[in-house]
């Protein structure tokens, strides 16, 4: 005879209550997450607006460039230029015309990268998926693309940081670069180098 512990076996209402109390926890937890959540997402958006709008006024309007602590922090402000080219994460998560639209915009910048001589920003991967039960074929493949040295994981893409360089510098040259085509921010931010302590 085989006992079903759910069904033969009725837990004592001492072991309901552990149950309930533990559930209960849970849901206090995972709502004590939202909350927290939420308010670092607040928090996030507070510090960018000092940092990218109150101070840098605040600065430029008493004609301060820098300004030290008297915790020996620097405080100081610098211009910033931003861009980006959609990524293949962000057309994959995207919907619909959603996803057309960045994938249109992505051919576009990437065209426009190679038409002025700025090719070498974009980055070309492969990577190759093998199913259930084709490890001998993997190892097989993997084997054959390392003797020829050659690595594989396809993706396409421009790394963010090359590319606000190189917008930052082609400005700063007074060479045109498409704003919309880009999404390009231009914008001063407050930073904060704190001294290093012994």
């Amino acid at each position: 005879m085989e006992l079903d512990l759910l069904e033969d076996v009725a837990p004592s209402s001492n072991e309901i209550g552990a149950v309930a109390d533990m559930a209960s926890r849970m849901l206090d937890l995972e709502n004590e997450i939202t909350r927290i959540d939420e308010l670092l997402k607040q928090k996030k958006q507070d510090l960018t607006k000092l940092a990218e709008q109150d101070l840098p006024e605040l600065m430029q309007e008493l004609n301060v460039r820098d300004f030290t602590l008297s915790n020996g922090s620097k405080v100081e402000v610098n211009d910033i230029v931003s861009g980006s080219v959609p990524s293949v994460s962000a057309i994959d998560r995207a919907k619909g015309d959603d996803k057309v639209t960045l994938e249109i915009r992505q051919q576009q910048c990437f065209e426009w990268l190679r038409d002025n001589k700025a090719g070498d920003l974009i980055k070309s991967n492969v990577e190759v998926q093998f199913g259930r039960n084709e490890d001998e074929d993997c190892n097989a493949f993997a084997k054959e693309l390392s003797d020829r040295k050659i690595y594989y994981k396809r993706s396409v893409g421009v790394h963010p940081a090359s590319l606000n360089s190189y917008i930052k510098e082609r400005m700063s040259e007074g060479k045109e670069v498409p704003h919309d085509l880009f999404k390009i921010y231009t914008g001063r931010r407050a930073k904060i180098r704190r001294e290093k302590n012994g």
